[in-house]
């Protein structure tokens, strides 16, 4: 008995997503220099995604904020070498990241993704 051939487009094509070896959450990787911009409020990269992973290697602590919420008493703190990950977005661009320290000379690193590893679907 023969079974017919299923017509699957390229992995990564992103023109069939029932197909299964398409990869539906597209990620994406960029990192932030922080030299000299102590003060500056940067938005991240406008990436689509429910979600970014945040690792701090500037060398110093780093306040976050989402969704315009540029205050104090709204600023996370992320000290060097820890993580986090943002949930609850639709755009890496809705949230920011600040250093604080005037002897800031470092990287902060992003991972943005469209949805967790642990996806219903």
């Amino acid at each position: 008995m023969s079974y017919p051939t299923p017509n699957l487009t390229p992995a990564g094509a992103g023109v069939n997503t029932a197909d299964p070896l398409v990869n539906t959450n597209q990620c994406n990787s960029f990192n932030m220099t922080f030299s000299g911009k102590s003060m500056t409020l940067s938005a991240l990269s406008g990436f689509i995604g429910s979600e970014v992973l945040i690792n701090n290697k500037s060398g110093s602590s780093i306040l976050i904020y989402d969704k315009d919420n540029a205050t104090s008493d709204r600023a996370f703190l992320l000290e060097n070498s820890e993580s986090i990950v943002i949930r609850g977005i639709t755009n890496t661009n809705q949230v920011s990241v600040q250093g604080f320290d005037v002897g800031l000379n470092g990287k902060v690193y992003f991972r943005s993704a469209f949805f967790s590893n642990m996806n219903q679907r």
